[in-house]
């Protein structure tokens, strides 16, 4: 995989998550946090995995494994939620202007041995982690009587 694709691949994912923030800011606090079902309780719940997930990824992409999963107070509502995927998202973009896409990275999980794997693996990783819980977001907005965003990686590929 050239270096190229790789930023490809993750600009699909931002570009998703730009279309599903309108929808998520229109949220009440208690639509946010309403107990609806999934693999996640609601959807504050479920979209602080997503970004958590995305953070700590990038933290082992720099060498600097955490050692637990951020919790509510990191970022205790969806405004404050989308600031730190902000964050992350153009620190991740500076960092796979640089990366080489089979570079290995070596972390540790939050559970079990210590681990390795190539930069593109982790891309491809966290951008399918990363959609396929939309895809229970988009469940979530459901159950809350609300019509989810319609967008997918494909959309971005055929601009």
């Amino acid at each position: 995989m050239e270096r190229a694709e790789l930023q490809r691949i993750v600009a699909a994912n931002d570009w998703v998550w730009e279309k599903w923030w309108p929808a998520l800011r229109a949220l009440s606090p208690e639509q946010a946090g309403r107990a609806v079902g999934g693999s996640f309780p609601s959807v504050y719940a479920t979209t602080l995995h997503l970004v958590a997930a995305e953070w700590a990824w990038l933290e082992r992409l720099l060498g600097r494994s955490p050692e637990a999963w951020p919790g509510p107070d990191w970022a205790p509502d969806l405004a404050r939620l989308e600031a730190r995927w902000r964050e992350v998202a153009g620190q991740r973009r500076a960092y796979f202007e640089q990366a080489e896409p089979l570079a290995r990275v070596a972390y540790r999980p939050f559970t079990g041995s210590p681990s390795e794997s190539r930069v593109w693996e982790i891309a491809v990783h966290f951008t399918t982690h990363t959609h396929f819980h939309r895809g229970q977001l988009a469940g979530q907005f459901r159950l809350l009587g609300l019509e989810p965003p319609s967008a997918h990686p494909i959309a971005f590929f055929r601009l």
